[in-house]
C-alpha cells in the first residue's frame, strides 16, 4: 500500500499540514515532532511525488551556495561539472546553485566569499575551503544557526558540518607510496610539492605517503617540501629551483594540483631519472603520463564529488535526510599510461 501524506500524518498523530512542513522544511515544528515524522517516513517507505514536489518548489525554492578556489585551477572545473549536473537534475524541484569562484587559499578571501553567498539567500553551503581555526569557527557558527554545511573535496577539522564529500586522502597518499616502493629499490631522495599547507587534504596526502614508506621500511629522506598554491607558474619556479640545488633528488611527489608546472620544471631540468607521481586526470596530466614524465596519477572522481555534495545539501534542506549523514568517499583510482584513456566509473 502506498504511503501518503495523509497516512503518514495518521501514523505520526499529527496534521497533514505538520507533515508537509516537516517534509518540505517549512515553518516551525517542534524538534521531537519533526524527528518522529521523518523517522516514520523512512520506516514506512514514504516516497514523495516528484510532480507535487516540483509544484511546491515553485513556492519555496532552495538556493545552495558553492565555494570553489577554482580561478586558475583546472581541477576544480571537474567538480563544477558535477555541481552543474546536480543543478540540472534538481532544477524542477526548486534547486538553484550559486557558484562563488575565488583564487587560491587566502583565509580572508574565503570568509568573505562565504558571507557573499549568505547575502544571496543561500540556505546551504558546499565549501572547498582552508583548514584554519577561523574557518572552523565560522562553519560551526553557521551550523548552529541552521545553515546546512557540506565540506567538499577537502575537510576542515573540528567542525559540525553535515558531512564531507571527497576522497580518502590518507589512502591516496599511501597508494602513491606503495606504488613507488614497487617501482624503486634504491634510496629515495624526495621533493614534495604540495598545494597549500592550509588544505587538510594535501596535508593528509603527505601524511599517508610518509606513513606507508615508514611502514614498508623504505630508505628515504625528504629533501624539501614546497608550496605551489596550485599555480602552474609558481610550481614550475619552485620545483626547478630545488631540482637545480639538489641533484640527488630522484622522486617528486606532487601532493596538490599544478602537475603541469612541475612537469615543465622536470623537462627544463632534464631530470630523466626522477620518478614523479601526482594526482588527478586532467588534459595536462594525461599528456605528462603519456610522455613518461609523470609515472602515474591517483584520481579522486571530482565530478562525483560535485554532484553528491549538491545532492546531499539539497536533500538536507528539503528534509529528506536524517540527523546523522555519513561522509561520501570517492574511489581511489590509479591511472598509468596503459589505462589512461579508459573511462572513470560514473556515479
Amino acid at each position: 500500500m502506498k504511503v501518503t501524506v495523509k497516512s503518514l500524518a495518521q501514523a505520526a498523530g499529527v496534521s497533514r499540514g505538520t507533515v508537509d512542513r516537516v517534509l518540505h522544511n517549512r515553518g516551525a515544528v517542534k524538534d521531537e515532532v519533526a524527528k518522529r515524522v521523518r523517522l516514520l517516513a523512512k520506516e514506512l517507505g514514504y516516497v514523495p511525488n516528484r510532480a507535487g514536489r516540483a509544484l511546491a518548489a515553485y513556492k519555496t525554492p532552495i538556493k545552495i551556495g558553492a565555494l570553489m578556489p577554482s580561478v586558475g585551477n583546472a581541477f576544480y572545473q571537474e567538480i563544477i561539472q558535477g555541481i552543474n549536473e546536480a543543478q540540472n537534475e534538481f532544477a524542477d524541484l526548486g534547486l538553484e546553485v550559486v557558484l562563488k569562484e575565488v583564487e587560491g587559499f587566502d583565509e580572508q578571501v574565503h570568509l568573505e566569499a562565504i558571507d557573499s553567498l549568505l547575502k544571496k539567500g543561500c540556505r546551504a553551503l558546499c565549501l572547498a575551503t582552508v583548514n584554519t581555526p577561523r574557518l572552523a569557527e565560522r562553519i560551526n557558527e553557521l551550523h548552529d544557526r541552521g545553515t546546512v554545511i557540506v565540506l567538499l573535496n577537502t575537510d576542515v577539522e573540528n567542525t559540525r558540518r553535515l558531512c564531507y564529500v571527497g576522497s580518502d586522502y590518507l589512502t591516496a597518499g599511501a597508494t602513491c607510496a606503495g606504488m613507488l616502493a614497487l617501482a624503486r629499490q634504491d634510496k629515495l631522495h624526495i621533493l614534495i610539492v604540495t598545494g597549500s599547507r592550509l588544505l587538510l587534504g594535501h596535508n593528509l596526502r603527505i601524511k599517508g605517503f610518509k606513513e606507508e614508506l615508514d611502514r614498508q621500511n623504505i630508505d628515504y629522506d625528504i629533501v624539501d617540501t614546497v608550496e605551489s598554491f596550485d599555480s602552474d607558474i609558481r610550481a614550475q619556479q619552485v620545483t626547478y629551483k630545488v631540482l637545480k640545488a639538489h641533484s640527488e633528488i630522484n622522486c617528486v611527489y606532487i601532493a596538490g594540483a599544478a602537475v603541469q608546472g612541475v612537469g615543465s620544471a622536470l623537462i627544463a631540468n632534464g631530470s630523466k631519472d626522477v620518478f614523479a607521481i601526482g594526482f588527478d586526470e586532467l588534459y595536462s596530466t594525461r599528456q605528462l603520463v603519456s610522455a613518461g614524465i609523470i609515472k602515474f596519477v591517483v584520481c579522486q572522481q571530482p565530478t562525483r564529488q560535485g554532484y553528491h555534495a549538491i545532492k546531499r545539501a539539497y536533500q538536507a534542506v528539503a528534509g529528506q535526510l536524517g540527523d546523522s549523514v555519513p561522509d561520501f568517499i570517492t574511489d581511489t583510482i590509479i591511472k598509468i599510461k596503459a589505462n589512461l584513456e579508459r573511462t572513470v566509473p560514473g556515479r
